[in-house]
């Protein structure tokens, strides 16, 4: 049976029984995963949890400097279960009778409970890539604002009924729209970002629904 991140920061000197426990209970008053409390509230050094769970799991190891998330993959995953999670996905492959297989790169790959929660919501077998705790949460944000900002260039292009609460540009997309009565040419994508700022600001919509009606608008295509 595979060991756990505890057994394995324990066997690794990491940490002691006693810092092990504090850390388990912050993790659960706060709703994260482990490793990030071993990390945050006991302080370890997040590339020695990678180094001692690479010692004890084999899994590839991916560098954020250079990796690059398939928008296949986004779209398959929230950017909620992503945050609580400590998780990205990467890649997305099919072989053969065997279903679908999701690249995730994973602050923690012994974490049994959430692979269970990515493989039933996406229908896909996982397999882990592991990063530090802090390289997954900016591969997260990154990744998502990416991803509403492509739907944003779109919405506004010709064709695109989702367009029509939006001043469309005359000729092509990268044209300006006049706003307001005051004369001013603003771009499309600017009124569109002041658009979902404002909508966010007010609490008209959150961030998972625009997260969800951009995955949606992406399937679409």
């Amino acid at each position: 049976m595979p060991k756990s991140l505890a057994e394995i920061v324990l066997e690794e000197g990491l940490a002691t029984a006693a810092a092990l426990e504090r850390a388990a209970l912050a993790a659960d008053r706060s709703g994260s995963p482990l490793v990030c409390a071993l990390v945050r509230e006991c302080g370890i050094d997040e590339v020695a949890v990678v180094a001692a769970l690479r010692r004890h799991v084999r899994v590839a190891t991916g560098d954020p400097a250079t990796v690059a998330p398939e928008p296949d993959a986004v779209r398959e995953l929230q950017r909620d279960v992503c945050r609580r999670q400590r998780v990205a996905p990467l890649a997305l492959s099919s072989y053969g009778g065997s279903g679908r297989v999701l690249r995730l790169a994973m602050a923690d790959p012994t974490d049994a409970v959430a692979i269970a929660e990515v493989e039933h919501v996406t229908g896909c077998r996982v397999e882990p890539v592991l990063m530090t705790v802090s390289a997954v949460e900016e591969l997260v944000e990154k990744t998502y604002r990416a991803l509403v900002t492509e739907v944003m260039k779109r919405v506004g292009q010709p064709g695109d009924e989702s367009a029509a609460a939006v001043p469309s540009p005359p000729v092509e997309p990268a044209a300006r729209a006049e706003t307001g009565g005051k004369g001013k040419d603003v771009d499309v994508e600017a009124l569109l970002t002041g658009l979902i700022r404002l909508l966010l600001a007010k609490g008209v919509i959150g961030e998972e629904e625009l997260d969800e009606a951009v995955r949606q608008v992406l399937h679409e295509d």
